[in-house]
């Protein structure tokens, strides 16, 4: 992870519970949001996870209510998402994706 001036993050994801959209190794670039900030429905957002206080958990963003974020990976198949944790409290979010750099095509051989 890294960090641009405090506003931006640099992560790399793990896993494939966003694909087709975002791959294993792939990086996005994370807008940091504050408390009263609002993600817009359908963007992918980052969360710290609900009962892991150390994962952060990337999925897409598909409603909000009074109970938090519904969130939902784009692979159900390979996703923890809102399906099993329900909604995710909105304190918990850290940004939006606004931004992917895909894999290298040095880093897609090793």
């Amino acid at each position: 992870m890294l960090l641009f001036c405090g506003r931006r993050l640099l992560l790399r994801i793990e896993g494939r519970s966003m694909q087709p959209s975002l791959e294993p190794g792939d990086r996005v670039l994370v807008r940091r949001l504050g408390q009263k900030a609002a993600p817009s429905l359908g963007s992918v957002v980052v969360t710290w996870h609900p009962q892991r206080s150390e994962l952060r958990l990337i999925k897409r963003l598909s409603r909000v209510n009074s109970t938090g974020l519904w969130l939902l990976g784009d692979n159900p198949a390979e996703s923890t998402d809102s399906r099993q944790l329900g909604a995710v409290p909105a304190n918990l979010l850290i940004g939006e994706v606004v931004g992917r750099l895909p894999l290298g095509e040095s880093e897609q051989s090793r």
